[in-house]
């Protein structure tokens, strides 16, 4: 059984004594229409109101910038904790590690830690050495369950002193 469905939604922008105001309208089915996110609805108002495309060049370039300016400071910041070479290694070893980094029902798994394809929970690699976002806070409890080695560590220590192991950039497949 085939079945087609077309939507046509549209957004309007009005202004109002408090900013911006965003409407929506679907011109499908009751039964299986649905409202615009509030992230959505927020992002468009916010684009509005600074003026800003998050997909232009210059916002790319003040976000990498931003990033960069993160990262220096975490190098920084790294340099001046007085990790052990064994903390150090035991961090190395967890973010080139292939094991999932949740060991609970898949179900229960937060979906920060979950793949957006597979939707099973992602591995340490994955989790930890995305280029240029920070892994999610609950990453630290399943890394200090596996290396107890960092768990005197803040999660703040942890994601400083990660930073410069990520500047060395590693190929997964070698790892397999």
């Amino acid at each position: 059984m085939l079945v087609a469905f077309a939507a046509v939604v549209s957004l309007t922008f009005q202004p109002s004594s408090l900013g911006w105001t965003v409407s929506s309208r679907s011109a499908a089915p009751a039964n299986s229409a649905r409202p615009l996110p509030a992230s959505a609805a927020a992002a468009a108002v916010k684009m509005v109101d600074e003026g800003v495309d998050e997909n232009s060049p210059q916002y790319r370039a003040k976000k990498a910038a931003e990033w960069e300016a993160t990262a220096a400071a975490r190098r920084v910041t790294a340099a001046e904790l007085a990790l052990s070479a064994e903390e150090v290694g035991a961090l190395t070893e967890a973010s080139k590690s292939l094991l999932p980094c949740w060991t609970g029902d898949v179900a229960d798994c937060p979906d920060d830690l979950k793949s957006k394809f597979t939707m099973q929970p992602l591995d340490f690699f994955s989790a930890l050495r995305r280029p240029a976002e920070d892994p999610d806070p609950a990453v630290w409890t399943g890394v200090r369950d596996k290396w107890p080695s960092l768990a005197a560590r803040s999660d703040d220590d942890l994601l400083a002193a990660l930073q410069p192991i990520k500047d060395v950039k590693v190929d997964k497949r070698s790892l397999m």
